[in-house]
C-alpha cells in the first residue's frame, strides 16, 4: 500500500509483532497476561519470579517514559515510532521463552530428560525476561540501541 508523501519511512520499520490470542485475555495488555500465565505455573523457582518482577517493574517505567517523555519531545516520528516497539519486541522475546518452557510438559522422553530440559527452559525464561528488562531501562536511560 503507497503511503503519502514524506512519509516513506514506515515503510523501513520492522513488522509489528501480531500478538497470539492467548495474549489477548483476561487483561487489556499483552505483557500483563503473559506475565499472569507465567505467575501460574507452580513449577517456576524464585529467580524467574524475580525476573517476572523486574520486568513488569521496566515495562511500566518505560511506558511511563515513552507518555510523559518521547510522546512530548522534539523527536521525530519515526524515532517514536520504533521506541514505541521496543517493548512488544521484548514481550515476544518472553514469550517465545516461556512457549518452550510450557513445551516441555509435553515431550514423549524420560524424566530425566524432560526435568533437565525444564531447568534449562526455566533458565531461558530467566535470561529472556532480564533481557527485556534491561532493554527497557537502556532505552529510557538514554542508551538506544
Amino acid at each position: 500500500m503507497p503511503v503519502p508523501e514524506g512519509w516513506e519511512w514506515l515503510n523501513d520499520l520492522p513488522r509489528e509483532w501480531e500478538v497470539p490470542s492467548e495474549l489477548l485475555e483476561p487483561a487489556g495488555s499483552p505483557e500483563v497476561n503473559l506475565v499472569i500465565g507465567i505467575l501460574s505455573s507452580e513449577i517456576l523457582g524464585h529467580e524467574v519470579r524475580a525476573a517476572v518482577g523486574r520486568f513488569v517493574t521496566e515495562h511500566a517505567l518505560f511506558t511511563i517514559w515513552f507518555a510523559e517523555d518521547v510522546k512530548r519531545s522534539d523527536r521525530s516520528m519515526k524515532e517514536s515510532a520504533l521506541l514505541s516497539q521496543i517493548p512488544a519486541e521484548g514481550t515476544r522475546s518472553v514469550y517465545d521463552a516461556w512457549k518452550k518452557f510450557r513445551d516441555v510438559d509435553g515431550l514423549d522422553a524420560p524424566p530425566e530428560e524432560i526435568r533437565n530440559r525444564r531447568v534449562a527452559a526455566a533458565a531461558d525464561l530467566t535470561a529472556a525476561l532480564e533481557g527485556a528488562a534491561e532493554k527497557l531501562a537502556r532505552v529510557r536511560d538514554g542508551n538506544v540501541e
